[in-house]
């Protein structure tokens, strides 16, 4: 019995030893060290270890975008209408001739910015007109919904927009015939219909009207314009020269406007002024019901006065 429980004593010595052995072999943990053992080495661990700090504007990844998509040539547009808001006149519309690069980045609670180079041509004149970069941040906000009365009321984008050659273009010539002719004219002012026509036809001498109202449809094509809109000026639905107590020309327009994600026709009555000296200018703006009627009947533009071409 002695010999027997000698035996069993020295195999509970090795057994109880073993982990003794293996501490020795390294230096001896702390709690803390244990702990970080446990989790991967990550230390201390709890709730806010688990989720990923909130990303900041600065962290926002740049997301190449393909120049020729909608993304791309949306952000182009507006640009564009930017552009003619500036620089419009009845002998200069620009337009997006091809978007070269593009790309978005989410500004934390700003908005979605895009930076965007493109070529741009002088739609008068149909000569290139250089190269535009523009940064268009559409905004965050919350869009309010105004059914029957107005278009959903939004903040527009905002676009900073730098050319190398767009004021190269000298224009004052044909401008300032123009002033002098509608303005000795006072007892003929412009009325006029459905420019273009049915049939996509526009008079000549109607042209420099058709690029006035282009110009003055961009103020409210850059106001409208969201990250779902694609706006273009359909039609001039009329046109009439108001009279002016002073040397501003007036203008009322009624144009309509194509969305082309949509599909709609948008209508909107302005009230237009300008001179070659202070530009075009939009005094005031209408949005117009839906007209299901307003169908352009196959005429020719209607004149009570013929502008020089």
């Amino acid at each position: 019995m002695s010999r027997s429980l000698c035996v069993l004593l020295a195999a509970l010595s090795l057994i109880q030893g073993t982990p003794a052995i293996r501490r020795l072999q390294g230096s001896p943990q702390t709690a803390d060290q244990r702990s970080a053992h446990d989790h991967g080495d990550r230390g201390s661990f709890n709730q806010t270890d688990a989720e990923p700090p909130a990303l900041t504007g600065q962290d926002m990844p740049v997301v190449q975008l393909v120049p020729g998509h909608y993304p791309a040539r949306r952000a182009a547009q507006v640009a564009q209408h930017y552009l003619n808001t500036q620089h419009g006149s009845p002998y200069r519309w620009l337009q997006v001739e091809k978007v070269l690069s593009a790309t978005l980045e989410e500004v934390a609670d700003k908005g979605m910015k895009y930076n965007v180079t493109f070529s741009v041509k002088d739609g008068v004149s149909e000569k290139s007109a250089g190269l535009c970069s523009a940064e268009v941040m559409f905004p965050a906000n919350e869009v309010q919904s105004l059914p029957l009365q107005a278009p959903p009321s939004q903040a527009p984008p905002q676009v900073h927009c730098s050319c190398e050659d767009l004021l190269k273009t000298n224009t004052t010539v044909e401008e300032d015939a123009l002033y002098q002719h509608l303005k000795s004219n006072a007892s003929v002012l412009v009325d006029a219909q459905y420019i273009p026509d049915s049939f996509g036809y526009i008079a000549p001498e109607m042209r420099p009207i058709w690029h006035l109202g282009g110009a003055a449809s961009s103020f409210v094509m850059l106001k409208e314009s969201n990250e779902n809109t694609l706006y273009n000026l359909a039609q001039l639905a009329n046109v009439t020269q108001l009279e002016s107590q002073n040397d501003t020309l007036l203008f009322q327009f009624h144009v309509l406007l194509h969305e082309m994600v949509s599909q709609e026709i948008i209508s909107w009555k302005l009230q237009a002024s300008w001179c070659p000296a202070e530009g075009v200018r939009v005094l005031s703006a209408e949005w117009q019901p839906k007209c299901h009627h307003c169908v352009v009947p196959p005429t020719n533009t209607t004149l009570a006065t013929t502008p020089p071409s």
